[in-house]
């Protein structure tokens, strides 16, 4: 266990860094939001982007429409764990209905994001329970999952233009009880 999550800290570090550094300091519209419990505990609110949080407060709210209302008309909600891909308004109402219709109290815990120009990133906690929404042949699990995710957003004005939802799908469905056989690197 101590190996994962050393090397679960050290890739969150990593993409966190890479944000940072590709994002530079934090950019205007923020609000202050508790930070979480994975990654340091900090004591203090972070400043998090007005429209990170606002994406935040949506999935927690399981609203399709307000969701949508943050993207741009074309706008795209990619989630690469899933190879899905959702573009419009309705495309990205429809991936929020599927969410919360599938994972049970579906949580987006915020950890710390970053903002500058037309690009926001942010690192979160995603949590919830399997309803349904993992294998189509097999009954609900009932079994809860919590798993750290990267998200980065391209912004156009006040609104999101894209989005891109990063983390370990074989995390998730170990941890609800599903197939998803560990990664063994080539011997040689």
């Amino acid at each position: 266990m101590g190996a994962r999550l050393t090397r679960r800290t050290i890739l969150g570090g990593t993409v966190v860094g890479a944000g940072a550094a590709l994002l530079g300091a934090s950019g205007g519209g923020a609000v202050a939001a508790s930070g979480g419990t994975q990654g340091g505990g900090r004591e203090d609110a972070a400043m998090v982007p007005r429209i990170v949080q606002q994406w935040a407060d949506a999935w927690n709210a399981a609203d399709p429409a307000r969701m949508a209302a943050l993207f741009t008309d074309d706008g795209v909600y990619e989630d690469f764990a899933f190879q899905a891909r959702f573009q419009g308004r309705e495309g990205i109402a429809l991936w929020v209905s599927i969410t919360s219709a599938s994972i049970r109290d579906a949580r987006v815990e915020l950890v710390d994001a970053f903002h500058a120009g037309d690009r926001a990133a942010a690192r979160w906690i995603f949590s919830g329970t399997d309803t349904g929404a993992f294998a189509r042949d097999l009954p609900p699990t009932g079994k809860s999952f919590s798993l750290p995710v990267a998200s980065l957003f391209e912004l156009e004005g006040q609104l999101i233009r894209r989005v891109g939802d990063y983390y370990n799908l074989a995390d998730l469905l170990r941890q609800i009880g599903l197939p998803a056989g560990a990664y063994t690197p080539p011997t040689g």
